[in-house]
């Protein structure tokens, strides 16, 4: 949970900086850039982020050492990436889409911590 809510928090946060510095009146100074930053936009996106990175665990609670499944696999995974990074995203507005793929990266950096172990993730369930 804490590195889904750090990246999608991270997410936001340079998402809303790359705004100000590519909006109307650049800033005078970095932190005058930081100052137009919403925290609290960041902060619920960290919280989104956390509730997220723990939705395979829900979905499948580690009640066994096998409890990989569909949710914690590597077509989930691709089913993800394609949702939110996909040709098919272009058309979005672009908040929506940065909203889209910075829940995707949340629930992704489950998967990802998640394959680096013993068990790895399996292809499909």
């Amino acid at each position: 949970m804490t590195v889904a809510a750090s990246v999608a928090g991270g997410v936001n946060f340079l998402w809303q900086l790359l705004k100000v510095y590519k909006g109307g009146e650049p800033p005078r100074s970095f932190w005058a850039a930081l100052a137009r930053i919403d925290y609290l936009e960041v902060a619920a996106f960290s919280a989104g982020g956390a509730v997220l990175g723990a939705l395979p665990d829900i979905l499948e609670p580690a009640t066994n050492p096998n409890h990989r499944a569909l949710f914690h696999s590597l077509s989930c995974a691709g089913a993800v990436i394609y949702g939110a990074f996909g040709k098919h995203s272009d058309e979005w507005r672009p908040d929506d889409r940065f909203g889209a793929r910075a829940i995707a990266l949340s629930y992704l950096s489950h998967l990802y911590l998640d394959a680096g172990t013993r068990k790895g993730l399996p292809l499909i369930c």
